[in-house]
This record gives C-alpha cells, sequence and structure tokens, in this order.
C-alpha cells in the first residue's frame, strides 16, 4: 500500500492541508525574493506571443495573440478577445465554412469550450470539442470524451466524431486513439492515430464509407488537387508520384501549384520547395518554423529564434511581414556529447564567459522537438549571469521517427543517459549544474536525479509524471500508454518500475524545487504532491509550490508568479 495515495484526492482536508503547509515553506525561504523577480517576469510574459494561427484566405491569416493581449485577429482587425478570468488557447480552420472556431478555458485547464465566429457574432459549440467542419451542409466535430465515458459507453479518454446530434464515428476507438479530419467538398480524409507512435489513413464520401489507403509511423493529410495529397513518415504522396525527403519533415502545404515542405536539417528548420511532378524549385533557410499554412497562392508562417520572439510573414509574390516581436541578443552555440555511439546535440545559450550556473533543459518524448525558441523566463536568468543549454534528446523528433523510438517504451532510459552525458559537460567544465525540466520533461529531471544525483546541484521539476505505475489511473493517463508502455502488462510494469521516480527516491538528493497547479487536468497534481512527501520522509531537502494554474497556458500574472519562485529557488539553489 502506498501510504501517499491519499494525496491523490485533492478534495480530501489532509491533502488541502498538505498543499497550504508546503506552500507555506516555500513563501518563508524563497517569498521576498519571488517578489522582486514578479514584476519583471509580468513585463516578458504581457509581452504579444503567437499561440496559433492559419490561413483564412489569400490575404489575411487568423493569428491567436497571448499576452497582455489575450485575442484572435483576423489580419490586423480583432475579432474576439475573451471574458475576464478566461483564456483563448487555440484557433481552428472550419472547413467548408468562413466561421472561425476558437477555444476558451480557465487558468490552464484543458477543459476547454470551443465557439464558432462569424461577422461579430458568437455561437458556443460546448466543452472539449475541437476541430469543427462542415460536411454536404452539416455541421460536424471532434469531441473528447476525457472525463467521462462517451455516450455509448465506450471506454475513455477518447474521441467520437459527432455531425448534428449524432455520432458518425469512433465507437471502436480504444484510450489512447484519438483522431484528425479534414474534409474536400464531399470527400472526407481521416488520419487515425496510435498515441504519437503510428497512424492510419481513411478515405470515403461518407463515415461509413471509409476506407484506409495508408499507414506508417507519421501519417498526414496535405491537400487535394486532382487526387490526395500527403505526407508518410518521409515521404510525400501525391497520387501514384512519392517524393521521398532526405530529412525528417515536420509539415507540408500546398501553395498553388507548388509544395512547402518543413523539415529539419541541421536543428533548424529549412523550407524545401517542389513541384506537384516531384522535381525540386529550391529552399530556404529559417531557424524554426513553428506553425505553417496556406491558402491558394499564399504560404502563411510563424517562425521563432533564439533572438526574435516571433515572426508572421505571407509569402506571395515577395515575402511580407504581417506582424513580428522583440529582438534578444546572446551567444548561441550549437554543442555536441556522445552518449555510448549516439552524437547529441544541444544548443549552448550565453551573455557571459563565466556563468553563475548552467540551466541542462531537455524534454525527451512524444516526438517532440526542441528547436530555436527561447523560453520567456530564462531572458531573466540569462541576463542575470546564467547560461541554459536546451538538450536535444532521443524521443523528440529531431532527428526523424526513429530517434522518438529510440527513446519510448522499452528505450526510455536512453533519454536519461543522454540527458546526463549534457550534465556530465558542464560538470567537467566546473559549472554548477540546474537540470530543468516539465510534464514529460519533469519525469526527465526526476528520473535522472535518482541515477545521477552528483552530477546535478539543484533540479526544477515541473507539472511533472512521476509516478510510472499509476500514471494511467490519474486523469488522462491512459492516452500516454502507447508511449509509454502499459503498468498492467508485466513486462512493461518491470521496466517501468526501474526507472520510475517516485519508486526510485533516495535519500541524498540535491535540491529540489518541484511546482504544479490544483486545476493541472492533464497530469494530475498528485504525482508532484506524492513525490514530495516521500522525499522528505527520505530526508531530502525539497520544496512544492502549488498554485491555481492548470497544464496548458494560463494567463501572465499567474506563469510570472509560477517562475518567479523558480527563478528564486536556482539563485538560492547556487549560492549554496
Amino acid at each position: 500500500m502506498d501510504e501517499f495515495e491519499y494525496l491523490e484526492d485533492l478534495s480530501y482536508e489532509k491533502t488541502k492541508s498538505f498543499i497550504e503547509n508546503e506552500n507555506r515553506i516555500v513563501e518563508e525561504r524563497l517569498g521576498e525574493k519571488a517578489k522582486q523577480l514578479y514584476p519583471a517576469l509580468l513585463s516578458i510574459y504581457r509581452e504579444p506571443h503567437v499561440l496559433s494561427m492559419f490561413a483564412y484566405d489569400e490575404s489575411n491569416p487568423v493569428i491567436l495573440l497571448y499576452g497582455e493581449r489575450n485575442s484572435v485577429l483576423l489580419g490586423n482587425r480583432e475579432v474576439y478577445t475573451p471574458p475576464e478570468g478566461y483564456v483563448a488557447s487555440e484557433i481552428w480552420k472550419v472547413y467548408n465554412s468562413k466561421e472561425i472556431g476558437v477555444s476558451i478555458g480557465k487558468k490552464g485547464s484543458d477543459k476547454v469550450t470551443t465557439l464558432l465566429l462569424l461577422e461579430g457574432k458568437t455561437r458556443e459549440l460546448g466543452e472539449l470539442i475541437e476541430s469543427p467542419f462542415y460536411f454536404k451542409g452539416e455541421l460536424c466535430y471532434v469531441k473528447s470524451f476525457s472525463y467521462s465515458p462517451p455516450p455509448d459507453g465506450g471506454e475513455f479518454p477518447t474521441d467520437r466524431v459527432f455531425c448534428g446530434e449524432s455520432v458518425v464515428y469512433g465507437r471502436d476507438l480504444k484510450p489512447g486513439e484519438f483522431i484528425s479530419i479534414k474534409p474536400f467538398k464531399d470527400r472526407i480524409t481521416l488520419v487515425r492515430r496510435k498515441g504519437w507512435r503510428y497512424g492510419e489513413l481513411y478515405v470515403g464520401e461518407s463515415f461509413d464509407q471509409l476506407r484506409k489507403v495508408d499507414e506508417g509511423e507519421v501519417v498526414n493529410v496535405i491537400d487535394f488537387k486532382d487526387e490526395l495529397i500527403y505526407q508518410r513518415n518521409d515521404e510525400i504522396h501525391l497520387g501514384e508520384r512519392k517524393i521521398k525527403i532526405e530529412y525528417p519533415v515536420v509539415d507540408a502545404s500546398l501553395v498553388g501549384d507548388s509544395l512547402a515542405v518543413e523539415v529539419i536539417r541541421d536543428y533548424r528548420t529549412p523550407l524545401l520547395f517542389y513541384d506537384l511532378k516531384g522535381s525540386k524549385e529550391g529552399e530556404e533557410m529559417h531557424d524554426n518554423v513553428t506553425i505553417m499554412d496556406s491558402e491558394g497562392s499564399s504560404l502563411f508562417l510563424v517562425e521563432s529564434s533564439f533572438n526574435y520572439k516571433f515572426r508572421v510573414t505571407k509569402k506571395r509574390e515577395k515575402n511580407e511581414v504581417v506582424m513580428e516581436y522583440g529582438s534578444y541578443e546572446v551567444t548561441v552555440k550549437d554543442i555536441y556529447v556522445k552518449s555510448g555511439d549516439v552524437m547529441l546535440h544541444g544548443f549552448l545559450l550565453s551573455k557571459v564567459d563565466n556563468p553563475k550556473g548552467v540551466l541542462v533543459y531537455g524534454y525527451g518524448g512524444f516526438g517532440i522537438s526542441l528547436l530555436p525558441s527561447l523560453p520567456m523566463y530564462t531572458r531573466i536568468l540569462l541576463d542575470k549571469g546564467f547560461s541554459l543549454i536546451v538538450a536535444n534528446l532521443r524521443g523528440g523528433y529531431e532527428n526523424g521517427e526513429e530517434w522518438h523510438k529510440a527513446g519510448m517504451l522499452l528505450n526510455k532510459r536512453n533519454v536519461f543517459k543522454d540527458f546526463s552525458e549534457f550534465l556530465k559537460l558542464v560538470k567537467a567544465m566546473g559549472g554548477r549544474v540546474i537540470a530543468m525540466g516539465a510534464s514529460n520533461g519533469g519525469l526527465l529531471v526526476g528520473a535522472t536525479e535518482n541515477e545521477y544525483p552528483d552530477l546535478i546541484d539543484c533540479a526544477v521539476i515541473g507539472h511533472p509524471v512521476l509516478d510510472m505505475l499509476r500514471y494511467d489511473k490519474l486523469y488522462v493517463g491512459k492516452y500516454w500508454i502507447e508511449e509509454y508502455g502499459d503498468p498492467g502488462n508485466p513486462e512493461f510494469r518491470e521496466y517501468l518500475l526501474s526507472y520510475s521516480p517516485y519508486h526510485n527516491l533516495r535519500r541524498g538528493l540535491p535540491k529540489t524545487f518541484v511546482y504544479t497547479g490544483v486545476n493541472d487536468d492533464r497530469v494530475h497534481p498528485a504525482h508532484a504532491l506524492k513525490y514530495v512527501a516521500k522525499s522528505k520522509k527520505l530526508g531530502n531537502d525539497v520544496m512544492l509550490y502549488v498554485d491555481e494554474s492548470g497544464h496548458a497556458i494560463a494567463d501572465p500574472k499567474s506563469e510570472a508568479t509560477e517562475y518567479s519562485y523558480v527563478i528564486s529557488f536556482i539563485e538560492e539553489c547556487v549560492k549554496e
């Protein structure tokens, strides 16, 4: 029996008392410093930031801005601002309509409500609804049943497709499977995904006439022009023709009679251009294209870098900057270390020759790539004389799907070994090491800290997954079985137990700061609570900060407050 399992019940008075006591300790140790840092952080988090974008027509993108101004823009015209207390966290291109979809929620919760906007009028669709579209004149959408069973009584978390009031697809979906849909006039394309590692492509004239046309580890529908254009792994399929791309493909868009293909090469994202016969027309260098979408002959891009915050451009006959923000002077170097026979890459960011400490930031999972983009809170630390390493670890997508597979399921421990090599590099240079990660990155830091405690001076663990034997029982954890493995399967259970940060806690760990939010309905706060309770019982110096935030984007004040304590901890830790 787990003596700290009671902390999974957030309504239990004993749990509430535990949280209050931990927050009191944090306030006593870090509160004064956090108050001093808060104004500068709030100013940074109030700066504009592009959360999402899509092409509305050939002239204008729809842009979702976050910061002091959280609003939806059509071109340069504001068309929606969420009500007080809500955050607009996503926008949706509504196929076969001129409406704009927008999802809003409270304090970073995943329990969002989706609205349809058109000419100043707003229509509410409901909670946990995404990807609205029209098919044969009827409004359809994907609805997630993350916290309760679907109307047909199936297992959850899961998805269903609704048209009108009826479920038209998804009754056979299993937990951890989800779908994406693109309609083209009277034709439906649907990708059915198994977690983040496999997809099946279906096409049909109705939902009850879908036929499977392909499958692969990475499957994405691009467009339809006389024939279906789609991505399968590192190939672009145009009917019977295939374009073999020699780099990992991130995204692709049809632009007039050309294809723009975003790839990862040397840890940046150039665009490669092809005609529809498969001949290469040229390429264009970019640091990090985060979003790409097209309409007709116009291609819209959102880009980020370590030296500026964002840039939105429209490419047609010439490049036109629609919107841009921020410039930041920092030296960026590409660094390489070996993990066994595997060569690893990282970005080293610094403004000084002899830093107070080096933050080593990693994620290593779910096929997510860490490419040039500066986390907002790190600007404060860089200005204060710290350096930052962004580590590209197995489990991401920086080197394609094989790279992802090398850091998932029964290969997960590779990621911790990779991370340790960056820590060793800093230690070998005499630096103070701050290991940092959030969500799956929190798992990374927790597991690495247990296995390589002598390589870390300070650890920061945010909104983490830490109990690997019960993660699938907490909130939407079943979605992650395809990434981590099923704790109910003896083979996976033994492997999960071998690295689970909660189960492998030990005495003598470095100083650790853990933070989470009671409104995090994606990664249950109990992961953080139980970990801290057990670590403290073992005599470790660990702090826990719990606020009202969720896992998704919250609001500038909440984020500035959260990171004021994180930075206060880092500064206190490296002084000792």
